[in-house]
């Protein structure tokens, strides 16, 4: 039972040392040594100590203000807590933490005195506390007679008090003037060396000036009666309407003495007076200070006379380890930053010289077009021929109406007698050639004359004036020089109806043109030259082009010009005569649909 009671003891009483020594800056299970633990305890005593006096010399300070909703002792209560709080808060902080240099232990020692010199502040607050308020009620007292209510209660009361004493100065008055009439008619009536000699005649008994004498003394005396009668008619109320006033007055001299300011900083200003008129008052203010001032430095005097504990050598390792690998980490990321920096650089400068190089490859290319437009423009136009080759094809696949358009298209454009081929060894397996019902004679071209004098003399000309015109002249000497070229296209429109009935409808556009690169064609009676072969191409191109040829059977470009000639551009749908039996002919007039399914 006692062990218990005693664990029980030593467990408070730790709990007791850990709270002290956390106040004092310090931890309780991470300090080694028993001295470090009892300085840290001393440490944390001081510090509670200045946070309790700071509570309870506010909760002071702010009752004897009595102003405000801290006044109350709820709001008192709480000021001097909220105080307490901070005040110890502040105070630990100076005594705890590694000390970091002279510029340190300055900057906590100035803490430490501005919070002893506000606490000290307090103190001298409540120490002249009587004087504060005999102070401020002589200051009330003199500023109340300024205020308006004040003036307008002191103006009536002057008023009532002017009135009271006019009539006290008529009753006075009227006795002064029955006095002196009452000395001259006794005089008159019987003179004596006392009386005023100015306002007697000297005569004694009675006689005119003694009636007259007489009569002035009743005036006098009426006059007496009547002020006596008034002041005790209007005497009365004057006296009320004076007590009102006065007391009027009075309230509103309560009334202002009891709302001037009593807050704290009109204390404070009172106890500046105060202290500044009296040399003992200022000297009890500057001890409160520094006492206060030496309380709340004590902690950090003696942090410092204690030196480095385990838990700050501890502490600041561990802080010197951390700012190693944050600078560790600082480093790597700076030259990361660094390297990627430099690999933008390097790949937008790459990318500029990949563009300029080839904006000068364009450059070039432009500048070399441009020279070649110029060589061809001075040098003028140069003849060239164009022959198309016709590809073989297979003979089976043309149609009766096929066959009729490239008899009709080789027949226009006059196949050269020796363009066809013949190719040994091959069977002529196509139908049968219908016999032609006349043959048509091949037109004949003249010969070109030997000396073409003014064609070329014209050309030349046109090409050493062009430069030296302006364009117009240029251009309109360009087309009186270029021969007439005509040129066919073939337009297919195809019209595709839902039934799959298909339409096909061919339109054959002439166009006529000069162009100033071809010679103009000159006439001659000489014989014709063999014209060059140039078809129109037809929409059956790509399709003989992926056929194979038969090598059994030559295509039909293969043919002499003769029997192409000889061929029929009538209704006859047959292609050109072969061995073998002869192929049906297809029905004359419009085509037809197929037989439905």
């Amino acid at each position: 039972m006692c062990a218990h009671e005693y664990a029980e003891q030593r467990s408070a009483v730790s709990g007791i040392e850990g709270l002290l020594t956390w106040l004092g800056g310090g931890h309780w299970r991470e300090l080694g040594e028993r001295h470090e633990r009892s300085t840290h305890a001393v440490a944390g005593v001081i510090v509670a100590v200045g946070a309790a006096l700071a509570g309870l010399l506010a909760s002071l300070a702010v009752s004897e203000a009595a102003q405000g909703p801290i006044s109350s002792p709820i709001g008192a209560a709480s000021l001097a807590l909220v105080l307490g709080l901070l005040v110890g808060a502040v105070t630990r902080g100076t005594a705890s933490g590694p000390a970091r240099g002279r510029a340190g232990v300055t900057g906590r020692a100035s803490v430490a005195v501005a919070v002893g010199f506000v606490v000290g502040e307090l103190a001298a607050l409540v120490m002249f506390s009587g004087a504060i308020d005999r102070r401020l009620d002589e200051q009330a007292m003199h500023s109340a007679d300024a205020t308006p209510a004040a003036v307008q209660a002191s103006a009536s009361l002057q008023q009532a008090r002017n009135a009271r004493t006019a009539l006290d100065s008529a009753v006075e008055r009227a006795r002064g003037r029955l006095d002196d009439a009452l000395v001259v008619a006794r005089c008159e009536y019987h003179p004596t060396p006392a009386c005023p000699q100015t306002r007697i005649t000297g005569v004694p008994g009675r006689g005119p000036e003694t009636r007259t004498a007489n009569q002035l003394l009743a005036d006098a005396q009426r006059e007496l009666d009547n002020a006596l009668a008034a002041r005790d008619h209007q005497a009365p109320a004057l006296d009320a309407k004076m007590a009102h006033d006065e007391q009027a007055l009075a309230e509103v001299r309560q009334a202002v003495v009891a709302d001037a300011g009593r807050g704290l900083g009109s204390r404070w200003v009172a106890m500046n007076d105060l202290t500044l008129a009296s040399a003992g008052a200022l000297t009890a203010r500057m001890l409160a200070i520094a006492f206060f001032a030496l309380l709340y430095l004590l902690p950090l005097i003696l942090r410092l006379w204690r030196g480095d504990t385990t838990h700050d050598r501890h502490a600041a390792a561990r802080a010197e380890r951390e700012r190693a690998e944050l600078e560790a980490d600082t480093a790597i990321a700076i030259k990361r930053a660094e390297v990627r920096r430099a690999a933008e650089i390097m790949w937008a400068e790459h990318q500029l010289t990949q563009t300029r190089l080839a904006i000068e490859a364009q450059a070039e290319i432009d500048r070399e077009q441009q020279r070649r437009r110029v060589v061809e423009a001075l040098e003028g136009p140069v003849r060239a021929s164009s022959e198309r080759t016709l590809q073989p094809v297979e003979d089976e696949v043309y149609l009766p109406i096929a066959a009729e358009t490239e008899a009709a298209s080789r027949t226009v454009a006059q196949l050269p007698a020796g363009a066809a081929h013949h190719r040994p060894g091959i069977a002529k397996n196509l139908p049968a050639q219908v016999q032609p019902e006349g043959a048509v004679e091949p037109r004949e071209k003249r010969a070109t004359p030997v000396i073409r004098s003014i064609p070329d003399a014209t050309k030349a000309a046109a090409r050493w004036i062009r430069p030296l015109v302006p364009p117009f002249v240029a251009r309109m000497l360009d087309n009186t020089t270029a021969p007439l070229r005509t040129a066919r296209q073939v337009f297919e429109e195809v019209e595709e109806i839902a039934f799959s009935f298909k339409r096909t409808h061919k339109v054959t556009v002439n166009a006529e043109g000069s162009d100033p690169n071809d010679q103009p064609p000159l006439e001659s009676h000489s014989p014709a030259a063999p014209a060059e072969s140039n078809p129109i191409a037809s929409s059956d191109s790509a399709r003989r082009s992926r056929l194979a040829t038969n090598d059994d059977h030559p295509p039909l470009a293969q043919v002499p010009p003769r029997d192409l000639a000889s061929l029929s551009v009538g209704s006859t749908g047959e292609l050109t005569q072969r061995e073998g039996p002869h192929e049906l002919r297809s029905p004359d007039g419009p085509r037809q649909l197929p037989p439905p399914r």
